[in-house]
């Protein structure tokens, strides 16, 4: 069995129900076992002037490589009705992911772990919530080491 972290966001239309049908949509995969889901999180967005998003993280076991289990995330976007637009653009869902089982990886299509999640409260923190102890794969670091370095430039909110 695979664990993999993946980081959901949306900022358009209803945020939370895409969010809730997203992991619906996820967790009808045979090989997927949903283990834990972070809280959702009121983020304030990085990049053109947009709606604020929600955000969470959520810990699946699954026997898919990382690139199956990318598929998969891009499958369940198309299916809530994604399509593409400006990078950090609104978007009605985003699947990222995050980490998978300590890998690093550097292909065209798929880093792990995910580029610039060091740097992004809203990645930090919902995977924190999930596992206290994560240690980022490439920086050797434990990621509670790194979230009191960000600047609290972006608001996120936990939301209840």
């Amino acid at each position: 069995m695979v664990e993999a972290f993946i980081g959901l966001g949306s900022n358009l239309g209803n945020r939370k129900k895409n969010i809730d049908n997203s992991l619906r949509i996820l967790n009808e995969r045979k090989n997927v076992e949903l283990v834990g889901r972070a809280s959702n999180y009121e983020t304030e967005p990085i990049g053109p002037t947009q709606p604020w998003f929600i955000n969470t993280a959520v810990e699946i076991a699954t026997t898919s490589s990382p690139e199956e289990i990318l598929a998969a995330c891009k499958e369940v976007e198309k299916r809530i009705g994604r399509v593409d637009s400006l990078k950090w653009g609104p978007r009605l869902v985003d699947l990222d992911l995050l980490l998978v089982n300590g890998y690093v990886l550097e292909e065209r299509d798929l880093k792990l772990p995910h580029p610039q999640m060091e740097e992004r409260r809203f990645v930090l923190l919902p995977l924190l919530e999930l596992e206290p102890n994560l240690v980022h794969p490439k920086l050797q670091t434990p990621l509670k080491d790194l979230l009191p370095k960000l600047e609290e430039d972006k608001k996120v909110i936990k939301l209840q």
